[in-house]
């Protein structure tokens, strides 16, 4: 009986220790990191892309179409300073990254390839706006859709009879 109960109180003494350490970690990095971390997501601007289509040739044959809208996080000091809309910009910058690279095989896509294009996206972004201006790069959405599909669907279609 006496175990049961020195058990109880070990347990009761554990618990509080965690709640009030946990409460002191938390209200800790809240006041030390927190106002640092709110002040660096102040200078970040979101600037979403449309949707842009971009044809995947391989030895001058359209293979399909890549179907990509992103997000880029923009340092906002720097866009303050700039004198043009930086949005079409990053739409080139995508484009050409994603036009231009033959590694990345979109029918077969590897989750290392997105780390390496959003890298080339962000790498050639800031290169078309002559700063380090970009931050990441997100995705919003990619798809993939093969010419065969494309044609099947639009060209293919028969005629709706009324």
């Amino acid at each position: 009986m006496l175990k049961l109960v020195l058990v109880g109180i070990w347990i009761a003494m554990v618990t509080a220790g965690a709640a009030v350490l946990s409460a002191r970690y938390l209200t800790g990095a809240g006041e030390a990191g927190g106002i640092e971390g709110a002040s660096a997501d102040m200078e970040i601007e979101e600037i979403k892309t449309e949707m842009t289509s971009v044809p995947m040739v391989r030895g001058g044959e359209v293979l399909g179409y890549v179907i990509i809208q992103l997000s880029f996080a923009a340092d906002k000091a720097k866009l303050a300073q700039m004198k043009l809309e930086p949005a079409p910009f990053m739409t080139d910058a995508a484009f050409r990254a994603i036009y231009a690279n033959e590694q990345v095989d979109f029918r077969r896509l590897r989750r290392s390839d997105l780390d390496s294009l959003t890298t080339m996206i962000a790498q050639e972004a800031n290169a078309r706006m002559g700063a380090d201006i970009v931050r990441q790069v997100l995705i919003q959405q990619l798809n993939f859709v093969k010419r065969e599909d494309i044609r099947t669907n639009w060209i293919g279609r028969k005629p709706e009879s009324k």
